[in-house]
């Protein structure tokens, strides 16, 4: 409802006119789309016209304002349509004739001066004229006895010209002795013959391709009730969509089919020199009938002040194929690389911030000015796989402190929306370096900023457009570089914070350091505040970025049973070390009442200019990477870890979590053969110990397996939950067990109950 349907135009109206008209300052406003006159043949216009504008509101506003006003001195009618309308079957402008006109006759009079190619009538043969003619020859230019052999006026007449060759071929021979009736019987034989000949096929060639063609026609139609456009987007499940806006987006076009099913992908193409998009789209659904029904229901309809026109696409050829060579058929590995080529993006097989394992080996060693053969000893005391997930876990940390310091926000790697500028480059190989990353992507478009990390293990790149962007993934997808193939993931949306931050040289910033610092800070953070129980603690929000806990501390601090306050903060992107105002803050209190008390008092109190939201804060949930899950508000010490290696031993798990935080107890659960059954059970000395090693490990990988970290229920709650699961059916209390069959006692039944309504 975004398109303006404009009546009772001037004669000499242009669509730049009626483009001034609708945007000039003292309307509404809004952003026109499309604008157009529609004219006649000859170049005149019909005197109505079309303008499109962005929004559905925009067009209803233009609506309201531009309707009954005038252009010149003509009075314009605005009206809000929907999309193009079955036109109605052309009329005739007259009745049809019976017959020829006699004006038609008079118009064109014969004449030989006007057709002169004509060639002249053939005059109709006369049978007496005929047969005068032959008896009137003289006997000197014919044979007397061939005079019966002669044909007959009605036997050329009868039949067709090739009839009047065939048929007197079998008269050539003397008949003598035939008598008026066999002759007769013979001639009105052939004539038999010539009228049933129409109903047999004939032998001749040019008779049997004219007899051929309704065969052919009739075979070539399409079969009644089936769509050829239908047909090909049931099998292709993509869309190409044109007449769209220059200011259309890959996110608008996702919204407008989404409803209609999955897409699996919208491709808008940009034009290279202007950055521009070209006016047309493709939409790939999940589902073939999605596609279908998106195709019927928005087809010619309006969009963005526009009428779309919806087609079938075909499949989109692979680009990039393992090619073996003329006349050899593709090796299973080579289907297999061009597969997983064209299904890149599809899918996310790998976690965020996953490092190739000889790459992690190479910087440890590097750093520690140690062989890898050192690390990877299987002979000596500690196993190599937990030295090795231990070092993959020292660069994951040290790789989160750089990506903060370059204003990637950590908490958007648990979201699942994914950004079209943003592509995560893992697996490369260790010492990779920024500018090896720009050769590989810049070929493909403008790159905005490109991030690696001081270890070398990954790379974040993010471009200026999302069509460049889009392009450089398929085109890098599973391409070597050194000795490792490179595997692209998009990033999450919301991954950076702000502008660019200025460069900086990254082997040069204390990284390790600065992990070890952030941490003993937040530590004596943690141990200064005492253990309160549930429902002590508030959640302050709106506050001013310059209150400091200090500040917080001086307001809360006069209240009863006051325990502490502290403001959340975040590392600052421009000014490395310094730590900036998330806008919110906690305050703990000694018991529920004093809590109660300050949250009807400070709510809405005005602080530095700011009224203050109070709520109750539910302990636990403000840092993911404190609490790991909804499920961590309880003081659970236990943690369950899944997706554990099957020749993981007990050992192993006990010497990788033990580096972080104390053990009280390791179970690894075991199936009757004596293997693992792929988790384990790990009990922690302190919940603090617990988060500590939750953060630590939660993207660590153990034998090329992600290691998935849970919080374990309470044995309190284990054995409510029990208890629930077995209360299902035993809700009455009664002794019989549910689902079996009851016996009815007819003779306990009273006057007023109904037998049918007991079980």
């Amino acid at each position: 409802m975004s398109r303006l349907l404009v009546q009772n135009l001037p004669v000499y109206i242009t669509p730049a006119r009626l483009r001034e008209h609708f945007e000039q300052k003292a309307g509404p406003g809004g952003t026109i789309t499309d604008c157009k006159v529609a004219s006649k043949s000859d170049g005149t216009a019909r005197r109505f016209g079309f303008v499109g504008f962005k929004t559905d509101s925009q067009a209803t506003a233009a609506k309201e304002w531009f309707n009954r006003t005038f252009i010149d001195s003509t009075k314009i009618r605005v009206e809000v349509i929907d999309g193009a309308k079955n036109a109605p079957a052309p009329r005739p402008n007259k009745r049809p004739r019976l017959g020829p006109s006699p004006n038609d006759v008079e118009a064109t009079p014969p004449s030989k001066k006007q057709r002169p190619d004509v060639a002249p009538a053939k005059p109709v043969p006369d049978a007496q004229l005929d047969e005068f003619l032959q008896v009137m020859q003289p006997r000197a230019k014919g044979r007397t006895w061939a005079n019966d052999a002669a044909p007959l006026a009605s036997e050329t007449t009868s039949g067709p010209k090739d009839t009047e060759k065939d048929v007197p071929m079998e008269d050539e021979q003397p008949q003598e002795g035939m008598s008026d009736m066999e002759w007769m019987r013979q001639r009105m034989s052939k004539n038999a013959d010539v009228v049933e000949k129409a109903f047999e096929q004939s032998d001749d060639e040019k008779d049997a391709e004219e007899s051929a063609m309704p065969a052919v026609t009739s075979s070539t139609e399409p079969p009644e009730g089936k769509d050829p456009d239908t047909e090909t987007i049931l099998q292709t499940s993509r869309l190409f969509v044109r007449n769209l806006a220059f200011s259309c987006t890959d996110q608008e076009l996702l919204d407008l089919f989404s409803p209609y099913g999955a897409i699996s992908q919208v491709h808008l193409p940009v034009d290279s020199a202007t950055k521009q998009p070209k006016g047309v789209a493709y939409i790939t659904f999940a589902n073939a009938a999605d596609a279908v029904s998106a195709f019927e229901a928005l087809d010619r309809k309006s969009f963005q002040g526009r009428l779309i026109h919806i087609l079938p696409a075909v499949d989109r050829k692979p680009r990039y194929e393992v090619v073996e060579g003329e006349g050899k058929k593709k090796t299973v590995k080579g289907e297999r690389e061009a597969k997983r080529k064209a299904a890149a993006g599809k899918e996310f097989n790998w976690s965020m911030l996953y490092m190739n394992a000889d790459a992690v080996a190479s910087s440890i060693a590097d750093r520690m000015q140690i062989s890898k053969s050192d690390i990877l000893n299987p002979e000596g005391s500690d196993n190599a796989a937990v030295k090795l997930a231990l070092a993959e876990t020292h660069i994951i940390q040290e790789t989160k402190t750089y990506l903060e310091s370059q204003g990637v926000v950590l908490e958007s790697f648990s979201s699942r929306a994914r950004s079209d500028t943003v592509i995560l480059v893992k697996n490369i190989p260790y010492g990779t370096s920024a500018e090896q990353i720009r050769e590989l992507f810049e070929p493909h478009g403008t790159l905005t900023r490109v991030v690696v990390p001081p270890a070398g293990t990954m790379a974040v790149v993010e471009f200026e457009d999302a069509s460049d962007a889009s392009t450089a993934f398929r085109a890098v997808a599973y391409r070597r570089l050194g000795n490792s193939i490179v595997y692209l993931e998009r990033g999450p949306q919301g991954m950076f914070r702000g502008a660019v931050p200025v460069a900086t040289d990254s082997a040069t910033m204390p990284v390790v350091h600065g992990v070890k610092i952030a941490t003993e800070d937040v530590t004596e953070e943690q141990e200064d505040e005492p253990e309160l129980s549930a429902g002590t603690t508030l959640f302050v929000k709106n506050l001013a970025f310059a209150t400091t806990t200090e500040r917080l501390v001086q307001v809360f601090g006069k209240l009863p049973s006051f325990s502490f306050a502290r403001v959340q903060m975040k590392p600052d992107p421009k000014r490395p070390g310094a730590r900036l105002s998330m806008g919110y803050g906690f305050v703990g209190f000694k018991d529920a009442d004093g809590a109660k008390k300050a949250l009807k008092s400070m709510h809405e109190f005005v602080l530095d200019g700011h009224a203050l939201s109070v709520k109750f804060a539910g302990r636990g949930t403000e840092d993911e990477s404190k609490a790991g899950s909804a499920s961590s508000k309880s003081r659970t010490t236990k943690m369950l870890v899944k997706n554990v290696p099957f020749e993981a031993t007990k050992k192993d798990i006990r010497e990788l979590f033990g580096a972080h935080g104390k053990l009280k107890s390791v179970r690894v659960p075991k199936k009757f053969d004596s293997r693992s059954r792929g988790f384990a059970f790990l009990d922690f000395v302190s919940r603090h110990e617990a988060e500590n090693a939750y953060a630590a490990l939660r993207h660590t990988h153990l034998l090329g397996r992600h290691l998935v970290l849970e919080w374990a229920e309470e044995a309190e709650q284990d054995l409510d939950l029990l208890r629930k699961k077995a209360g299902v059916g035993y809700g009455s209390g009664s002794s019989e067990m549910p689902g079996r069959k009851r016996k009815l006692d007819m003779g306990r039944t009273d006057g007023n109950d109904d037998p049918e309504s007991l079980e």
